[in-house]
């Protein structure tokens, strides 16, 4: 049985843009730690929230973080190597110790997402130095693929590029793909937007079905590159009337964009991908959501089957669909939502903290699959282990146990 990682990460030593692109790393200033910049990362403002009684005001960005979150994010903090040893024993980011711990679990392959790379654009943003934010994407991806090089048939970066500039972004896939990429990441949420027109008014952002994104999809089949959704990416929001609720703090509020509004994000973007008809445009396209949860899968694919008219009696079997409960006569597609999500979406669960049993069992066994999230603190070293264990409880079969680890590597190509 082979084992897939599709989500671990590199912690990116401190110095990590120095290294790679030293002219960026000056335009940026001297390199800010995780915590100097993460308050603006989670944190967030909503000018509503000038109505709420005064004793709840929030002071800081660091007011509108869950406070058990914040000590996740100074642990994190900690975590992030100072400067970068080549060669290194770190196996946060050295591949030789990456590699001994991958076998010392079992692992096969580990996909690598960035952890540190949002600090970059932080420092960007305070500097008010937009332009840089591609050459930022860039030097990630070539310092990912120098770290690594010489192991991407077991250790493969996840490409970052740019909506915002497709022709870039397809130049920078290709690139990457030549460097060992397999991989590339894509947004939760709609693209742009906000930006002023010459009216005053806001531009609106563009969905990720857009037509304008279609070279995306197309160069993804022909390279065979996977979209990747990670957390983190979505920018879905509670209206911020939950905030008023008579108490002294945020806290409340805070956590409940926390633990729902993070799972509106991926369930909008798969429903938009089939029922905009990107997957059934792009067969040969596959796309997996990452660190977002799963419990919301059993409710996304029942409300996708009943809205063409499927029950759960029939979603399994031939039978031709009866007539349409809610999109009526405007759902052509040749195949029902659940069909393209089988065969063309994964998720994956922190094995930590999203139980496998109670989903599994309520929805087609291989849309989800393995990751560790390692070495991230909501991760774990042992998730090959906790996950044995959860699907030895969920009495799965072997053939099951088989497909979550490592049934998506025939779509990921390795």
């Amino acid at each position: 049985m082979r084992i897939i990682d599709v989500d671990s990460h590199l912690h990116e030593p401190l110095d990590w843009v120095e290294r790679t692109d030293p002219e960026l790393a000056e335009a940026l200033g001297p390199a800010a730690r995780f915590m100097d910049i993460a308050g603006s990362v989670f944190g967030f403002s909503d000018p509503s929230f000038a109505a709420l009684p005064e004793a709840q005001q929030p002071n800081d960005r660091f007011d509108l973080v869950p406070p058990g979150f914040v000590k996740h994010l100074e642990l994190t903090d900690t975590l992030q190597p100072d400067r970068q040893e080549v060669p290194s024993d770190d196996p946060f980011y050295g591949p030789e110790a990456r590699l001994a711990f991958c076998d010392a679990r079992g692992i096969d392959v580990q996909f690598l997402n960035p952890t540190f790379l949002v600090g970059a654009f932080v420092q960007a943003s305070r500097a008010r130095r937009h332009e840089l934010q591609q050459r930022i994407r860039h030097c990630w991806n070539q310092w990912a693929t120098d770290t690594v090089d010489g192991h991407t048939d077991r250790l493969i970066p996840v490409t970052q590029i740019d909506l915002g500039d497709v022709a870039w972004s397809i130049a920078e896939m290709t690139r990457m793909r030549s460097e060992g990429s397999r991989a590339f990441v894509i947004p939760e949420a709609p693209v742009g937007g906000g930006r002023r027109t010459e009216s005053g008014g806001r531009t609106l952002a563009r969905s990720i079905s857009h037509p304008d994104f279609e070279p995306i999809w197309d160069a993804a089949e022909d390279l065979g590159m996977a979209a990747f959704a990670h957390v983190g990416f979505a920018r879905e929001r509670i209206n911020p009337g939950w905030a008023n609720n008579g108490a002294d703090n945020l806290n409340t509020h805070s956590l409940l964009n926390m633990l729902v509004a993070s799972q509106i994000g991926p369930q909008l973007l798969v429903g938009a991908l089939v029922y905009d008809g990107v997957l059934e445009r792009h067969p040969k396209l596959t796309v997996v959501v990452e660190e977002v949860g799963i419990d919301w899968l059993p409710h996304l694919f029942t409300a996708m089957e009943l809205s063409i008219g499927r029950t759960g009696r029939d979603q399994h079997d031939d039978q031709v669909r009866p007539s349409h409960l809610v999109v009526g006569d405007s759902y052509t597609l040749p195949l029902t939502p659940a069909e393209y999500v089988r065969r063309q979406i994964r998720v994956t669960p922190l094995p930590a903290t999203h139980p496998l049993q109670g989903v599994i069992e309520h929805i087609p066994s291989e849309v989800l699959c393995f990751s560790s999230d390692y070495p991230h603190v909501e991760g774990s070293a042992s998730a090959v282990e906790l996950c044995e264990r959860q699907l030895a409880s969920a009495k799965v079969s072997d053939e099951v146990r088989a497909s979550f680890f490592g049934g998506v590597a025939e779509l990921l190509g390795v």
